[in-house]
């Protein structure tokens, strides 16, 4: 009898700690190297709710953050080198499918971003989620010079990721159709209507007469003024008003980017 009641119980017991398993399973960090990770975080309070899941293709987030720029001793530059975003864009992909509403994604990327053999690496940090249409992508450090003092003593700072509430000073950062809802903090337009019209342009290439049919079928996706097009620049309204009412935006920013959608119509 006790050795079935022992059992019975270790039985019971184990069914119990499964749903708690399973819980704890769930994955909430993708780390790529010693200080390369995306990980999700909750989000500050009282933040609104975010637009996840979301399902955005690892080419999708390249096309999206690859035209990104940072000014850099008064010049732009690329926010991500051109090897850097392919690793880090499936990382992306995967946690923004499995992120909550409730929850931000958090990226640091350290890479050695001018090319010498000898160079340190230098970190990016930045706060990323999706809402209201938009990839919106809050960037703390541009360039992190942390490398050299780990390498001396592996004394590592305390990274930063970006805040709804709180601007990075001296951050400026701008994007061709981005919404510049601060220096530090884009709105980038979800790229819906990139891969048909990559596999488009990609399918007629051995064919002469492709160029003539093939810059139509790219530029269709972009002047179209259909319904979803106005309820995009509608959202994007919608969220730039809500940020000069909750003064995270200036008066003149708020006048200057509504100007800029207003344009678009």
């Amino acid at each position: 009898m006790r050795p079935q009641t022992w059992m019975l119980g270790t039985l019971l017991l184990s069914t119990l700690a499964a749903p708690q398993a399973i819980a704890e399973s769930r994955r909430t960090q993708w780390k790529l190297a010693d200080f390369t990770w995306v990980k999700l975080v909750p989000a500050e309070p009282g933040a609104p709710a975010n637009a996840h899941p979301a399902t955005l293709s690892a080419e999708a987030l390249v096309a999206t953050l690859g035209p990104v720029q940072a000014t850099l001793d008064e010049a732009p530059t690329a926010l991500f080198a051109k090897d850097e975003l392919k690793p880090l864009s499936k990382a992306l992909s995967e946690a923004l499918a499995a992120a909550r509403p409730g929850e931000d994604l958090i990226l640091l990327s350290t890479h050695k971003r001018g090319g010498g053999f000898l160079e340190m690496g230098q970190g990016l940090t930045a706060r990323l989620f999706v809402r209201e249409g938009a990839l919106n992508l809050i960037v703390h450090d541009v360039r992190l010079p942390f490398m050299d003092r780990f390498a001396a003593d592996a004394t590592l700072p305390t990274f930063v990721y970006g805040s709804r509430t709180a601007a990075a000073p001296g951050t400026s950062l701008q994007a061709p159709g981005a919404t510049r809802l601060r220096g530090d903090w884009l709105a980038l337009p979800l790229p819906q209507a990139l891969p048909p019209a990559t596999s488009q342009a990609a399918a007629p290439g051995p064919v002469a007469t492709a160029p003539t049919p093939t810059p139509a079928a790219k530029a269709e996706p972009q002047p179209t003024r259909d319904a979803a097009f106005y309820a995009a620049q509608t959202e994007r309204l919608k969220a730039l008003k809500k940020l000069r009412e909750e003064n995270l935006i200036s008066e003149a920013e708020y006048q200057e980017k509504r100007e800029a959608i207003l344009k678009t119509l």
